[in-house]
């Protein structure tokens, strides 16, 4: 990997279906990048592969140790038409993460609701996207290791400029790689908070492009490259 790739990477992780439910009028649902990192932490704690064998993967309504919260059920999600479900329990939302496509996945959460955290049992209610980011970051949840983006960026593809991220609540775009590199050259503060400014594409080696609108969709790319 070139060393101008492997900088860009540096400073992009340097912080790092039941039957519908009618909407509550007393939840608010909004798109959150949180409930995506949360996600993406069940996935990799419990080694899920969408759309395997159910034997596979036994699927158990104990949540793993090394998961920093768990919800306190129901919760209402969101999918990206639009439709709502009525989560009941820890393997009821292991389920559905295995169910989710491409054309029909969750995207939102109805706030408020109640976490359990799971190293005193203490309860917390999340009422908006900012705290529930707040516990995401507290928890050490990333969008992406560094390890999985490094394997595949550069290997697999490249990004097609200008690329936007938030770093710290402040957005920075990048027209070309020496953008990337001058940024890391010059970022001294502590990274606390990172995502992606979707959409945003990418060229395959194979130099086929492809757009990447959302977090579900980056996610899979990198899995698929895997």
């Amino acid at each position: 990997m070139k060393l101008t790739n492997f900088l860009f990477i540096i400073i992009l992780l340097i912080s790092c279906r039941t039957e519908p439910l009618e909407t509550s009028e007393k939840l608010e649902f909004i798109e959150s990048s949180s409930l995506r990192m949360s996600i993406q932490s069940i996935k990799k704690i419990k080694n899920l592969i969408p759309n395997e064998n159910s034997d596979k993967h036994r699927i158990s309504g104990t949540v793993p140790s090394e998961l920093c919260f768990d919800f306190k059920y129901p919760i209402t999600v969101q999918y990206n038409d639009n439709s709502t479900v009525s989560v009941s329990s820890f393997a009821n939302f292991v389920q559905l993460i295995l169910t989710e496509t491409v054309e029909l996945h969750m995207t939102g959460i109805g706030f408020p609701f109640t976490i359990i955290m799971s190293d005193d049992s203490s309860e917390q209610i999340i009422s908006n996207e900012n705290q529930f980011e707040t516990l995401i970051e507290n928890c050490g949840y990333a969008t992406l290791s560094f390890d999985e983006i490094k394997a595949v960026y550069g290997t697999c593809f490249n990004f097609n400029y200008p690329v936007s991220v938030i770093i710290n609540g402040t957005s920075y775009t990048f027209n070309s790689e020496s953008d990337a590199v001058a940024l890391a050259a010059a970022f001294s503060q502590k990274v606390t908070s990172f995502n992606f400014v979707y959409p945003f594409s990418i060229k395959y080696l194979s130099n086929v492009n492809a757009n990447v609108p959302n977090y579900y969709t980056f996610t899979t790319i990198i899995s698929e490259c895997n």
